[in-house]
């Protein structure tokens, strides 16, 4: 469906992609995985054509429509207008019907477990997680075979995290699309992937199924990367966990009866 071949790009005689090649193939799930700087957005970027590369191409099949999910879900919404009209806009620039949109919306909406109030809401009422949401379905409704989702759950907690990927999957399964999804929590896509691409200053160092990359990964990168990722997880499931005890403890201390002085 796509092929990005050979690509490099510079900035100021500063490498910031160096010979990036791979295929994204039809009802694909793919996760780019990086630090910050490492050229996971340039590369999306690229794709999209929003950036040229120094050199090398990007090749898709005429049927291959894109969108694209930004990290800050702001970024997909007018401020001063309800949702409901910013998820309306592009359809209407197409000349569809109001009432055929809103019927998408809605359906979309119940799809995603979005209230419907959410449509008479301006951006700045809404949760980071409902506008994330709403930006996928916005996405969705203009039919794209490729979507590309840019660290678009770095702000948001583990639990909606989760409910995000989980969405994302869902729908590129019933929708019968591929997704590129970006980001740098390696540990967070295990269960979605088909095929997991690690990137390390501007080059994939390694490919493969998540089984391997996280498990039998072959790149001291990778390693350390899985490492740093579980560590900090296991880091905050403590915190977590002393949080709950903490709470609990209160709850028995003020139940517990209390001896009075005369």
């Amino acid at each position: 469906m796509l092929r990005v071949q050979d690509v490099n790009k510079s900035y100021q005689n500063q490498d910031v992609l160096r010979g990036i090649n791979f295929e994204i193939l039809c009802n694909e799930f793919i996760c780019l995985i990086g630090e910050s700087g490492s050229g996971k957005s340039t590369t999306a970027e690229i794709i999209m054509g929003i950036q040229s590369p120094t050199s090398g191409l990007v090749e898709k099949e005429p049927c291959c429509t894109i969108q694209y999910i930004y990290q800050n879900p702001e970024r997909s919404f007018n401020p001063f207008w309800t949702m409901e009209k910013s998820l309306m806009e592009p359809l209407v620039l197409k000349k569809e019907k109001p009432e055929s949109i809103k019927k998408k919306i809605k359906e979309l909406m119940a799809k995603a477990d979005l209230p419907t109030e959410l449509l008479a809401k301006k951006p700045s009422q809404c949760s980071g997680g409902q506008k994330q949401r709403l930006a996928i379905i916005r996405a969705l409704l203009m039919n794209p075979k490729l979507l590309i989702a840019d660290e678009i759950t770095s702000a948001l907690d583990p639990q909606t995290e989760k409910l995000i990927i989980n969405l994302l999957k869902k729908f590129q399964v019933e929708f019968h699309m591929s997704v590129l999804y970006i980001t740098h929590r390696i540990q967070s896509v295990g269960n979605v992937a088909d095929r997991m691409m690690v990137l390390e200053t501007g080059t994939i160092v390694e490919s493969g199924p998540p089984s391997q990359v996280l498990n039998h990964s072959t790149h001291p990168y990778t390693k350390k990367l899985v490492e740093a990722c579980y560590y900090f997880e296991n880091k905050k499931l403590r915190r977590l966990n002393r949080s709950e005890e903490h709470k609990t403890n209160t709850r028995r201390e003020s139940s517990s009866p209390q001896s009075i002085c005369l």
